[in-house]
């Protein structure tokens, strides 16, 4: 078997085919992309889940998925390797809500949940029950098989998605909303294997998701998902970490003190003279006013 060589130009040598085949690898997203492992977050406050293999499990509103965002996060975006949009690969989540109180890793990270099923149900809302469903937000997908496909009529029927009210605080901005769609007017479809294409612009997340059949092939593919923008209308909310600022001490001599001791009697002559037959407490509102900070009190300093 004959291996394709590569001529590296730098060096002006050829170069062997394991070479090659790290120079592949590495060009494409191994990070993200992987055969085992479904959560993958970042730093900047996305978070990448991997559908394959994440199938079934809990479909209850109030119980964690295999596909769910994390805490503070919600659905901005989803990914097809090469499947026209038949299947979910990868659901893009993004840190939104920094203003949210946190679980702490405890669930449920929203406590208002509901479920649709985007084979007839696009939108998390519903005008059927607006109490419910309003100023909701795609949280995550289940499904029954592990390659999350949604493209054969009466096998996929049933591809339902969580939707989470927004925290206190946050609102849907329902007059900001658009449609994303997956493929171009060609119906060219919007997949790739190193990139996410489809995916709500900044400050704006999934709120309804649709698949509708394709009118060259007559099969279901996923046909565009909606963003809306969040907005903020004040609420429960943190206040500023600050470091108190320390106090500065002062060092004084015990003569230090013994002067201001006396200078403070001497100005206090007339008021201890008059104060005679008055309480302790009352000397201690006209007199020891005048002392520093913890010189004592006025039963102790005046039994001469």
């Amino acid at each position: 078997m004959r291996f394709p060589v590569l001529w590296d130009s730098f060096s002006g040598c050829v170069l062997p085919p394991i070479s090659i085949f790290y120079f592949l690898v590495l060009s494409s997203v191994e990070a993200t992309n992987r055969y085992y492992g479904t959560y993958l977050s970042y730093g900047s406050g996305d978070t990448i889940i991997q559908t394959f293999h994440a199938n079934s499990g809990p479909s209850g509103a109030g119980r964690k998925w295999h596909v769910e965002c994390l805490d503070g996060e919600a659905a901005i975006g989803i990914q097809d390797w090469v499947n026209d949009f038949q299947k979910i690969e990868v659901l893009w989540c993004k840190f939104m809500f920094p203003y949210k109180p946190p679980t702490n890793g405890l669930y449920p990270f929203y406590p208002n949940c509901h479920i649709r099923n985007y084979t007839q149900q696009f939108f998390c809302f519903s005008p059927a029950n607006v109490l419910l469903t309003i100023n909701t937000f795609i949280a995550g997908f289940w499904d029954n098989e592990l390659q999350f496909f949604v493209g054969r009529r009466g096998l996929d029927d049933t591809n339902i998605y969580k939707c989470c009210r927004a925290p206190e605080g946050y609102y849907i901005d329902y007059t900001s909303c658009y449609y994303m769609p997956t493929h171009d007017q060609y119906w060219e479809y919007y997949d790739s294997v190193q990139h996410i294409i489809t995916y709500c612009a900044s400050g704006y997340v999934m709120t309804g998701i649709s698949k509708k059949t394709n009118p060259y092939d007559l099969e279901w593919h996923i046909e565009w998902m909606q963003c809306c923008r969040v907005g903020f209308a004040g609420g429960t909310r943190f206040a500023t970490a600050k470091i108190a600022p320390e106090t500065p001490r002062v060092t004084r001599s015990g003569e230090d003190q013994e002067r201001d001791f006396d200078k403070a009697i001497q100005r206090a002559d007339t008021k201890i003279t008059e104060g005679l037959g008055r309480t302790a407490n009352k000397l201690d509102n006209n007199l020891f006013g005048y002392l520093p900070a913890g010189l004592g009190n006025s039963s102790s300093k005046f039994t001469y």
